[in-house]
């Protein structure tokens, strides 16, 4: 699949319920201004290994991809609530999502101390990246 989108990519965890959850509610408050792909489907993957080193473990936390620069956890947070206040005044709907309806995997995605971790984590971690990002993932 060819993905060619002028629009912020959400690389989020898809194998995680609270982290699905988080990506639906940032794609509804952003109003589709923003393109939502999980760390480990084929789009995600050809993503993470164009952008980051293959030593680098990008699934710890979600990233913003946006012009030519990620920003990952905490640093993502800003970023997004960013778009998110600058697409408030639009009227538009967002567009419907097509993310998974449950996790992949469901013991951790019942397991309430995965999901406390995954949120410390984030608002513990953050960090930016310069990528060299072309419109074509498939390249």
């Amino acid at each position: 699949m060819d993905l060619v989108t002028n629009k912020p990519i959400l690389l989020y965890d898809d194998t995680c319920s609270s982290c699905t959850i988080f990506a639906k509610y940032a794609l509804k408050f952003s109003k589709g201004q923003i393109h939502c792909i999980g760390h480990f489907s084929q789009e995600g993957e050809k993503l993470r290994k164009r952008i980051f080193p293959s030593n680098y473990d990008a699934t710890e936390m979600f990233w913003l991809i946006k012009e030519n620069r990620a920003f990952g956890g905490r640093s993502g947070l800003f970023q997004l609530l960013v778009l998110i206040l600058r697409a408030m005044p639009k009227r538009k709907n967002y567009a419907e999502d097509n993310l998974p309806k449950y996790c992949a995997n469901s013991e951790d995605c019942k397991n309430k101390m995965h999901n406390f971790k995954r949120l410390y984590n984030l608002l513990r971690n953050g960090k930016k990246l310069d990528v060299n990002f072309i419109n074509s993932v498939n390249n």
